[in-house]
């Protein structure tokens, strides 16, 4: 699957068809994939870039030197531990060296093929949601 297209698809749909819809790509992964609740854009924006430093962090195994600045440490902390990580994250002795899980079933409202959403959830192995988070990251690349 080409997630990227499918973010950027997903991301164009929720403009058109979504009630509120995101003023930019953070806000619609804060809103949309990462599934925080906030009501106001701009903290939507601040989780997601976080969340996506996070997931980044985790993927490139680098989890130690992300949370080597305090401020990031504390972020690390708070992200492990919500929804979109929590059920998805190994760490055997210290979470702060977690890695994915060999399989992770996930599901979001927010992801179109075309205008059908994708409502049944979405099973990963560990590198297919490797490669996902890669498309999240680089999807929010501009905006970080």
């Amino acid at each position: 699957m080409d997630y990227l297209k499918i973010l950027e698809n997903s991301f164009n749909v929720s403009k058109e068809m979504f009630e509120c819809p995101p003023e930019n790509r953070l806000e619609y992964l804060g809103d949309h994939v990462f599934d925080f609740t906030t009501y106001d854009g701009t903290m939507s924006s601040l989780f997601a870039q976080r969340a996506v430093e996070v997931c980044e962090a985790i993927n490139n195994r680098k989890t130690f030197e992300y949370i080597e600045d305090e401020e990031r440490y504390k972020w690390f902390l708070l992200m492990c531990n919500m929804p979109f990580f929590s059920d998805k994250l190994e760490w055997g002795t210290s979470i702060r060296g977690a890695w994915w899980n060999y399989k992770i079933k996930f599901s979001c409202l927010g992801l179109f093929e075309g205008y059908d959403q994708l409502t049944e959830p979405m099973e990963f192995n560990q590198n297919e949601w490797e490669v996902f988070i890669k498309a999240i990251v680089d999807f929010s690349k501009n905006e970080i």
